[in-house]
């Protein structure tokens, strides 16, 4: 008699040979690479099962050196396309392939699409939609200057995207998020507020206000206090262009 364990390992390996014949695309995480025969296998886990991508059935540009070690962690589409010796090799080119079908027949420029993101760097984040891996400066992620992505995003996060070119593919997290300046400053020239530090650039801390804008500061001019991201500071507001949509001001202390 079989166990429950037996039975459930059963019922995967059939999905998992049924998904073959029919081509069904399945999700799974790269959890680790393995080498076989002398080639780089990325190791996906698909309901505590391991499973087999060859490094060029990954989907990867040629310049992308370690192909298995840029996924992991990451959640990837794929099909299964071999049963060898009690493994399941997979493929996630092809489930790529057969997604962006439906990219080419069904989306249109200014739709609304989900993607997920496989991997971010602090100016960069890479999303997958719909078959095509695309890489998205800061610039298209967020409204707001940030000087970390990884401080608001991260690997297997679900997004949703704008399309705004079909060919070439490209897509902008940022439009469908509230932009902070679609509604007049909460803040007057001459007003000291209490704000925190949103993030720090080569020409100044951005304090972030309370409809969501930032206020852009010079460096703070006291060595012996450096603010870092979510310190609390006084601020008072030295200019507002509506034009140029930025807000000025400077850093007066430091709240301990």
């Amino acid at each position: 008699m079989q166990s429950t364990a037996q039975t459930k390992t059963d019922k995967r390996i059939y999905e998992l040979q049924q998904a073959m014949k029919t081509g069904k695309i399945l999700l799974g995480e790269v959890i680790t690479k393995e080498q076989q025969n002398g080639k780089w296998y990325a190791v996906v886990k698909w309901k505590g099962l391991r499973l087999y991508c060859d490094e060029a059935e990954l989907g990867l540009q040629e310049q992308v050196k370690n192909k298995a070690d840029a996924l992991l962690g990451a959640l990837i589409e794929f099909v299964v396309v071999a049963q060898q010796h009690g493994k399941f090799y997979i493929s996630r080119v092809k489930a790529m392939e057969k997604r962006r079908k439906i990219w080419q027949e069904k989306v249109r420029e200014g739709d609304v699409v989900e993607g997920r993101i496989t991997g971010v760097t602090p100016k960069n984040a890479f999303i997958e939609v719909l078959g095509y891996e695309l890489a998205l400066p800061a610039e298209e992620m967020l409204w707001n200057y940030t000087n970390d992505l990884r401080r608001h995003f991260k690997i297997a996060d679900r997004v949703k995207a704008k399309v705004i070119s079909k060919d070439p593919p490209k897509i902008s997290v940022k439009e469908t998020l509230p932009n902070p300046w679609d509604t007049p400053p909460c803040v007057e020239v001459g007003q000291v507020i209490v704000a925190p530090v949103d993030a720090i650039a080569p020409f100044g801390f951005l304090v972030k206000l309370d409809d969501g804008k930032q206020c852009l500061c010079p460096p703070y001019s006291n060595a012996r206090e450096i603010p870092t991201i979510g310190t609390k500071v006084v601020v008072q507001i030295q200019n507002i262009d509506l034009e140029k949509k930025r807000i000025f001001g400077t850093i007066q202390r430091i709240l301990r």
